[in-house]
């Protein structure tokens, strides 16, 4: 007898259980507390600001989940007990999962360590490299992928840190001035030019960018004052790293 799923809390509940998902997990896979899908089910929701993040972690049809008409399998044909099988066809990083797989676009650009690097106007896309949730979440990155993006270092400047040729994944949604960090490391469009340095907020409002390579006469600290770093465009904080052995 086929089931009723008249509601969104009741097609979320029916494919969370298909799943072998318990409330907490999903809520965590959504990045929300535990009791937002408990309260869903509870009270036979029908809408949620969470259904979006629910269809791409469920593997399902955003259109089904939200209408229940349709095809309930995702639109990219994959459904999440088959992650297993979506892992052999991708670079994978994060290990096993028994969550659907996020994709972070690889695309033909490069910052440099050193003095700039002018990357092209419409970059082409390398392809696709695909993320655990669980990696993700450990490195407090978006679990949604949403403004993550890997990207080349070019140059020495930055030593041992980074070093020539090392694929990055950035997160474009640390980019503010206000919010950046001290002692992370940032790429910057420094007139139109690329750029990947170490930055530090001083107390007087200036931002001094730092080349980790011991040579400072080669690479030497810049210091750039708040209205000149505003031109600096900062684009992007350098998460995480994946050097050649």
């Amino acid at each position: 007898m086929e089931q009723d799923l008249d509601t969104l809390a009741k097609r979320v509940k029916f494919v969370r259980q298909e799943k072998g998902l318990t409330q907490a997990q999903l809520g965590k896979m959504i990045g929300a507390d535990p009791s937002v899908i408990g309260n869903l089910e509870r009270r036979n929701g029908k809408s949620s600001s969470y259904t979006e993040a629910l269809a791409k972690a469920l593997g399902v049809n955003l259109s089904w989940l939200m209408s229940g008409s349709g095809d309930k399998q995702s639109e990219n044909g994959q459904e999440l007990k088959d992650s297993q099988v979506k892992q052999n066809d991708y670079v994978v990083v994060g290990g096993k999962t028994d969550y659907a797989l996020v994709e972070v676009p690889y695309k033909d650009l490069k910052a440099s360590c050193g003095g700039g690097y002018v990357n092209l106007e419409h970059p082409e896309q390398k392809g696709m490299i695909a993320f655990t949730v669980e990696f993700l979440r450990e490195n407090d990155l978006p679990i949604d992928g949403k403004g993550l993006l890997l990207m080349h270092a070019c140059g020495d400047s930055m030593g041992y840190t980074i070093p020539h040729g090392t694929l990055m994944l950035v997160n474009t949604n640390e980019s503010e001035y206000d919010n950046f960090i001290s002692n992370k490391i940032y790429v910057f469009n420094a007139d139109g030019e690329s750029i990947c340095k170490r930055a530090f907020k001083n107390l007087d409002g200036t931002v001094t960018l730092v080349s980790d390579n011991a040579d400072k006469i080669r690479y030497p600290d810049q210091i750039v004052n708040k209205d000149k770093f505003y031109d600096f465009s900062m684009e992007a904080r350098v998460r995480y790293t994946f050097s050649k052995q």
